[in-house]
């Protein structure tokens, strides 16, 4: 090889290695100076104001914590209308588990339905009340529905309590929804 050849592919080379440098020093500024979210801010939603403006409030629950409960908070709440009215309510608890009030004022869902198809049902007495408990936790992907507790409320409606915290977190929430109303079960979920 002669000299020029060579010069030339020492000269391609330090050209590479040089831009990948250069590329790599772009990506550390662009990096750098992102604006990202801060992991530690809450997303809180307001609930009461959500049920307070949803049609027909006195038949929804709103439960209320103690401060014995620990620190509870919502990252959603909404009321939604259609064939199955559905008053939702998404909770984060105290340990950073997650769990879901569903009150449907007529029929579940079609697609809630679906998910507690795949499990036995059993009933629980949670502070003296019987629920309706489905065991999730066994399948590949419970999701949000990893141990759900159903009960029938008067007028049709049906309240709907799941999550992935553990069983004492979601019991409470279902006591808590429970309580809110100033009407008792009519028995066990469907």
């Amino acid at each position: 090889m002669s000299s020029a050849q060579e010069r030339r592919n020492r000269q391609n080379v330090f050209t590479l290695t040089g831009a990948l440098l250069a590329s790599f020093g772009v990506v550390l500024v662009i990096v750098l100076i992102s604006i990202r979210p801060n992991p530690t801010e809450r997303a809180e939603v307001d609930w009461n104001s959500v049920h307070n403006d949803a049609p027909n409030s006195v038949l929804l629950v709103n439960p209320e914590f103690s401060a014995s409960d620990g620190d509870w908070w919502a990252n959603r709440a909404d009321y939604r209308t259609g064939k199955n009215p559905e008053w939702y309510i998404g909770f984060v608890s105290p340990t950073n588990g997650f769990v879901v009030v569903h009150e449907f004022l007529t029929d579940v869902s079609p697609e809630l339905a679906e998910v507690l198809d795949d499990v036995t049902a059993s009933p629980v007495i949670i502070d003296g009340s019987t629920w309706t408990r489905y065991d999730r936790s066994a399948l590949d992907n419970p999701g949000n529905y990893r141990t759900v507790y159903e009960i029938a409320l008067p007028g049709g409606a049906i309240l709907i309590v799941s999550g992935t915290a553990d069983s004492a977190e979601i019991e409470l929430v279902a006591t808590r929804a429970l309580d809110s109303l100033s009407i008792q079960p009519t028995g066990e979920g469907k």
